[in-house]
């Protein structure tokens, strides 16, 4: 070997090993400075999705993007100028269902006993004097002073009068004694019905109002104010900024380290010198594979287990999508990272 090769190939070795030794010295010291397992991922929030129960025009939009907002606060209210008129309708309607119901239940006034018995007093005067034109007439008939027609219009009469004296008596007796059991019974049926359908057009129009169920920060809106929406169709987007976690996965083989109620520390770019605390509170029962992002085909392959931190954000520091650096501390035992620390979330759906 010549001396210009020598020195090459003692040269590259020299640098082969101080290689060598600067990533075992990495090694060891990441081992070293850290108490536990060590991922990262995005931080998420609990989105709630505010809708209207009905169809309709928007006609107010209190609220925008960025808005703090307390709960049972309005956000928006729909045009609901029919069913106020509906309610109004069926106001009316109870009111006159409900006077109908005490006008039996008072019974017949005294009043209306004197009418009546009057009534009938006077339909039996009409039947004695039809009967007393009957007799004449039939008298007159057999002198032949009078035809045969005029007999019979008289008896006629007297038919009538019979028919007026009856419902006469029917109306005095109705009235002595109230209206029937039945009819009161109507009236309450006809009362309740009267009090439920306004009791949905009030509930149609109470939900016209649209109210925060929580106190949250209004993440997006979908809609604006004079637009149609429907049921069901998100108006805006709320996060609740106490309820914040960090969602990391753990290698299957290190998933034994990781208990519910263990401590974590958490750190983010926004505030490098800062570690917030988190607790785990869910580790998924079911392993999943780890995405296509991972670059070897060996690690494509591992399985690794979700695991939930929820994070105290009592200062508001903390926003939804930043990334986060987790360590999540082991009590006790042997110490162990995770192969891989992947630069943004991993998301096994996309494996």
């Amino acid at each position: 070997m010549t001396e210009p090769i020598r020195k090459i190939a003692l040269l590259v070795a020299l640098v082969l090993a101080g290689a060598a030794a600067f990533v075992g010295w990495g090694l060891i010291r990441d081992k070293e400075s850290s108490e536990g397992l060590v991922a990262n991922g995005t931080i998420e929030a609990t989105e709630v999705e505010i809708s209207s129960k009905l169809p309709g025009r928007l006609a107010q939009l209190l609220v925008k993007e960025g808005d703090q907002v307390q709960a049972n606060q309005v956000i928006a209210h729909l045009d609901m100028s029919e069913v106020e008129a509906e309610v109004a309708q069926q106001r009316a309607a109870l009111a006159r269902a409900e006077a109908q119901l005490r006008e039996l239940l008072a019974g017949s006034r005294i009043q209306e006993v004197e009418e009546a018995r009057a009534n009938l007093q006077q339909a039996e005067d009409n039947l004695n004097l039809a009967r007393d034109d009957w007799n004449r007439f039939d008298n007159l008939f057999k002198e032949g002073a009078v035809s045969a027609q005029e007999r019979d219009r008289a008896k006629n009469r007297i038919e009538i009068a019979l028919s007026q004296v009856k419902a006469a008596q029917e109306r005095y007796a109705l009235m002595r004694i109230g209206p029937r059991s039945e009819v009161i019974e109507a009236a309450r049926h006809e009362r309740d019905r009267a009090k439920a359908v306004l009791g949905m057009a009030q509930v149609r129009l109470r939900d016209s109002v649209i109210l925060a169920p929580l106190a949250a920060t209004v993440l997006t809106k979908r809609a604006e104010q004079g637009e149609v929406v429907n049921p069901g169709f998100p108006i805006v987007i709320l996060i609740d900024p106490d309820d914040l976690w960090l969602r990391v996965y753990i290698p299957e083989s290190e998933i034994g380290l990781v208990s519910i109620g263990q401590a974590a520390a958490v750190t983010v770019d926004s505030f490098p010198n800062r570690r917030f605390e988190g607790t785990v509170v869910e580790i998924s029962s079911k392993a999943e594979f780890t995405p296509r992002t991972v670059q070897t085909k060996k690690e494509r392959v591992n399985l690794v287990f979700g695991v939930k931190i929820r994070l105290d954000n009592r200062e508001r520091l903390l926003k939804p999508g930043m990334p986060a650096d987790t360590e999540i501390k082991v009590v006790g035992g042997e110490t162990k990272h995770t192969s891989r620390r992947p630069s943004a979330q991993w998301n096994p759906l996309n494996g």
